[in-house]
């Protein structure tokens, strides 16, 4: 029976069989079309035997001049030698040493544009200055070294005087005549819920970006009822704290509560502990309860566990 139904589905019709045909045909052609084009359309090569010529013909104009230029300054007369600083020779003084005009302008625009020679092996880097003439000018090179440079920054260092502070508590001021190493006074104990930007910026490692951020942080949460809450500035690292903690103190100040049945759900999203998410709960709740009762009721939302609550309980109330 299975031959039978094998049988009839392999079995095609005439417009079905002459189908196929041209399909198979359609697609011979077009896997052999491109053969046929490119061996019937023949692109002819072409002659490259002029361009070879040119390029022979140039290359040996250019050896023919450099050899020129090598050989018209190797056959120049010896002339008498002295001693020279080749950073401030002119070209006069060059061409009197047995260097053409074109190479001696060569080296002057070089120095004119801050090229310096620091030992007389530089010579030999110069372009068109035979070896036979280097070997003859080496031993009368004599290079005066620059100390001007050294000596402008040495005398307005001097004059000015200058002062670096470092982490820690020494300093070290340079005066205009000796250095005088000073102790820098420790740093006094500031409170961390009145201290100003001015204030924090006493204390090590604590500069203006630092300060900045720590009075943010701590009038966005409603001032600080520890002072391990300062090391949870952003940005603020763990180092710097450990050195602070020593100064750092809380005063008598009071903390900014806020109320949680009449505080609105944007004031309490800008708490750093609460942010939107619980701050959505909270109204969501009150709104389902008829109010909180007991601020302890904050332990019922799905995102207060203890350690939230431990952190949230110092800046809620419930106003009765």
């Amino acid at each position: 029976m299975w031959k039978t139904v094998v049988r009839e589905y392999l079995r095609f019709s005439r417009k079905e069989r002459a189908g196929i045909t041209l399909l198979v045909a359609a697609m011979l052609l077009t896997c052999y079309t491109p053969d046929l084009l490119f061996y019937f359309r023949r692109v002819p090569v072409t002659d490259s035997t002029d361009l070879k010529a040119a390029i022979q013909y140039f290359e040996a104009l250019e050896a023919d001049s450099v050899s020129g230029i090598l050989a018209a300054e190797a056959v120049l007369p010896e002339k008498p030698l002295f001693y020279f600083d080749p950073n401030t020779l002119p070209v006069a003084g060059w061409q009197q040493l047995g260097l053409s005009e074109r190479t001696a302008l060569t080296i002057t625009k070089y120095v004119a544009h801050g090229g310096h020679f620091r030992e007389p092996a530089d010579l030999q880097k110069i372009y068109g200055l035979p070896p036979a003439l280097y070997a003859r000018l080496q031993p009368w090179v004599r290079i005066v070294k620059d100390n001007s440079r050294k000596k402008i920054w040495r005398e307005k260092d001097i004059a000015v005087g200058y002062r670096r502070e470092q982490s820690g508590y020494r300093a070290w001021q340079k005066d205009t005549t000796f250095r005088r190493y000073s102790k820098k006074a420790p740093p006094e104990i500031i409170d961390i819920n009145t201290a100003d930007s001015v204030a924090w910026q006493t204390l090590p490692g604590i500069g203006p970006g630092f300060s900045r951020r720590i009075t943010t942080f701590r009038e966005r949460l409603g001032g600080f009822y520890a002072v391990e809450q300062v090391a949870e500035c952003y940005g603020l690292p763990d180092s710097t704290f450990q050195k602070i903690q020593p100064f750092l103190k809380i005063g008598s100040s009071s903390l900014k509560k806020l109320d949680l049945n009449l505080t609105d759900e944007k004031s309490l999203a800008a708490h750093p502990y609460i942010r939107y998410k619980l701050a959505h709960l909270i109204v969501q709740y009150r709104s389902t309860h008829a109010g909180f009762r007991e601020v302890s009721e904050l332990r019922n939302l799905p995102l207060v566990d203890d350690v939230i609550y431990r952190k949230i309980e110092h800046y809620i109330y419930i106003k009765h």
